[in-house]
């Protein structure tokens, strides 16, 4: 997101092996000692949505919604990606098992059929709900799926090979 909005950035990498996120510092930014988190000013976001819906709203007018109606369909997108794909992908990770494929194709029909009649999930225009979903599907248990379904590839592909992501991606390596 940051990449997206096109402002300037510090990026710093965790050493979780040295115990980075566990520092003093660290846990006055995030108390859950995790990543991703965004210091703005004197404004200190954790949790990778939040920062992309402020990175949006204040940087990027133009991946944020533009009206009310909109940014209720953003919040349902918001829940829908946490209770239908962050939660399930997270609980099989934790149990080393495999998604549940039964249940990961009822939970993309939503995708489905959004995307039926417009190539954006807010209409014709990526947002920052596309950036987040996207990036959901991004896991490597989602991946296959979406790149493979034949009613979402063509806008995980959109979503994906979008040169900030390209960017962002290069820093982590």
């Amino acid at each position: 997101m940051l990449e997206e909005t096109g402002i300037d950035y510090e990026h710093v990498l965790v050493d979780w092996s040295a115990g980075e996120s566990r520092t003093a510092e660290f846990l006055a930014i995030n108390p859950n000692g995790k990543v991703p988190v965004l210091v703005d000013g004197d404004l200190r976001i954790f949790e990778s949505l939040a920062i992309n819906y402020h990175l949006a709203r204040r940087y990027a007018e133009n991946l944020w919604v533009s009206n009310s109606r909109d940014e209720s369909l953003a919040t349902m997108w918001l829940a829908w990606g946490l209770s239908e794909l962050e939660g399930p992908h997270d609980a099989a990770n934790l149990h080393a098992r495999d998604i549940d494929a039964e249940r990961l194709q009822i939970a993309l029909n939503a995708l489905r059929q959004t995307l039926d009649n417009q190539t954006y999930l807010l209409g014709n225009q990526f947002t920052v709900v596309d950036l987040n979903t996207a990036s959901l599907l991004l896991r490597p248990q989602y991946r296959k799926a979406a790149l493979d379904d034949p009613d979402l590839g063509t806008w995980f592909r959109a979503c994906t090979r979008r040169g900030a992501l390209e960017r962002a991606m290069a820093k982590t390596d």
